[in-house]
């Protein structure tokens, strides 16, 4: 696949209840960059767009969130973020980002239905977009383009990048180096590989390496995906596609640690006690 055929849509998952944390852990301070963790996790995330589309977000932009706000063009460009239970307060968070917000209303299921609404929903954009642009009389769109064919090809994402907005250490490089393994292996998963450490930084007595997101899928697989339910996230369909000879695993450290209760942020200064998940 060239590089002209890879479009990556990014989605990050905010829709859980927070049940362990007493309250909504999104808005609790992440240590290193003093932002509510949600607005850290979505920057990290910005930040890997830019670099891999070389978008960048101008004042006007980043001052517009609301979907209805934004055009259809727009709403391709930016990071898909799925809410939950916390939906209000997280778009009044975000308010100032650049970011499509979606309210996943059947959030009490688990994660699986935020994956399943925030695809379907970039889907349906890429949908929307194709019929605005599609050719006049004259065979032209109003961007000068050769039919409509063209413009759902260049919009209609080949690739999915999905992780979680509680992850507080992954990086822009983290995510950096699952896309350059994607556009490396396009017809494969590519995902995250970590195994629990001790202090010492060595694996444990009989951890096994995990897979987990983030992770991206090749358009191939989006069916899959829309058929998840439940709460046990995207992890089915890569240990399947493993036994396949069909995933990329990446070494990724920081992928490991999550935020479900206070004390995770305490711990995450204590190598021993780093909280770990395994979405």
């Amino acid at each position: 696949m060239h590089n002209e055929s890879y479009h990556l849509a990014f989605l990050l998952l905010a829709g859980g209840r927070s049940a362990r944390y007493g309250g909504n852990k999104l808005l609790s301070e992440h240590p290193e960059s003093n932002l509510p963790l949600v607005e850290h996790s979505l920057r990290v995330f910005l930040n890997a767009k830019t670099a891999h589309t070389g978008t960048q977000f101008t004042n006007s932009e980043a001052a517009v969130s609301k979907v209805s706000h934004k055009g259809l063009f727009d709403k391709t460009n930016q990071v898909t973020l799925v809410a939950g239970k916390w939906h209000e307060s997280l778009e009044i968070q975000l308010s100032h980002c650049p970011v499509s917000l979606v309210h996943n209303t059947q959030w009490e299921e688990g994660i699986a239905s935020s994956i399943r609404f925030g695809l379907q929903y970039i889907l349906s954009v890429s949908c929307s977009v194709s019929e605005l642009i599609a050719p006049n009389s004259n065979g032209n769109n109003h961007r000068g383009l050769q039919g409509a064919e063209i413009a759902s090809r260049t919009y209609s994402p080949s690739h999915l990048l999905i992780s979680l907005a509680d992850l507080p250490c992954l990086t822009e490089q983290d995510l950096a180096n699952l896309i350059q393994a994607s556009q490396s292996n396009p017809d494969k998963i590519v995902c995250c590989e970590w195994k629990a450490k001790n202090s010492g930084n060595e694996a444990l007595n009989g951890s096994e390496a995990r897979l987990t997101v983030p992770a991206i899928f090749p358009k191939a697989i989006f069916s899959e995906l829309l058929t998840l339910e439940g709460d046990t996230g995207a992890k089915p369909i890569i240990k399947k596609y493993m036994k396949k000879g069909r995933v990329v695993a990446i070494p990724t450290p920081n992928a490991q640690f999550d935020i479900d209760v206070p004390q995770d942020w305490v711990n995450l200064a204590m190598p021993e006690n780093r909280p770990t998940h395994e979405d």
